[in-house]
């Protein structure tokens, strides 16, 4: 019996069948396994590796992290929804304040009535009986009226000079049809005060009603009395 002879065809044999080469890619698949759960295992290098990545990338500087400026944030927001509160109770109030500051206002009033108004608000204690006032009618031909009156004389200001129309202390500007549609008050437009919800009492709170609601002035001027008197 020849044994080269016998091991050779076996060997032809197997590798016919592929034996071989199921063997090897069985170990390879083995092996290539226990590669892949080592590395990627509990303790593996690339679990180790991964986990200083991760810990690199979180790496925080305190001292960059900007927590003043978080805080100002923060107070800022707050500041900002205070504002906001505030403003829409200030809306509110204000427009209680309205309410009630023109609660009973006429639609139309005579000049002689508003002129004695202002005297007995100026002459409450009648220490000014006997006085005159300061009173200025002016018409223009466009129709438009324009009134000013002052509770001093008109004659001298509190400087000693003539007194100038503009400097007197009410204005009234009435339309073509006798609506207010400008009004001062020292010198001071009322449609650009800003105090008018504190500032004003008295006749000086008559004059902002009559403004704020555009009430028609009748002019009857025959009827204005400059002078102080005893009776109202």
């Amino acid at each position: 019996m020849n044994l080269n002879n016998l091991v050779n065809d076996a060997m032809q044999t197997i590798q016919k069948d592929g034996f071989v080469e199921q063997v090897i890619k069985k170990q390879l698949e083995t092996t290539i396994k226990k590669v892949v759960e080592e590395y990627f295992g509990t303790y593996g290098d690339f679990r180790k590796e991964l986990e200083n990545h991760v810990k690199e990338q979180l790496q925080i500087d305190m001292k960059k992290l900007g927590i003043g400026g978080y805080n100002l944030m923060v107070l800022n927001e707050v500041k900002s929804q205070l504002n906001a509160a505030l403003h829409i109770q200030g809306v509110q109030k204000i427009k209680e304040n309205i309410e009630q500051m023109l609660v009973g206002i006429k639609p139309e009033y005579k000049l002689s009535e508003l002129i004695e108004a202002m005297k007995k608000d100026e002459n409450d204690d009648h220490e000014r009986d006997g006085e005159k006032i300061s009173f200025i009618l002016e018409g223009e031909e466009d129709g438009y009226r324009h009134i000013y009156f002052d509770p001093e004389s008109e004659s001298r200001d509190s400087w000693g000079s003539e007194k100038s129309k503009y400097r007197y202390k009410y204005q009234l500007h009435l339309d073509k049809e006798g609506h207010v549609y400008d009004s001062k008050i020292d010198g001071q437009n009322l449609s650009n005060n800003k105090d008018i919800m504190t500032s004003f009492y008295h006749f000086e709170k008559l004059m902002f009603q009559i403004f704020a609601t555009g009430a028609k002035v009748i002019l009857d001027e025959d009827e204005v009395d400059t002078y102080y008197g005893e009776e109202y």
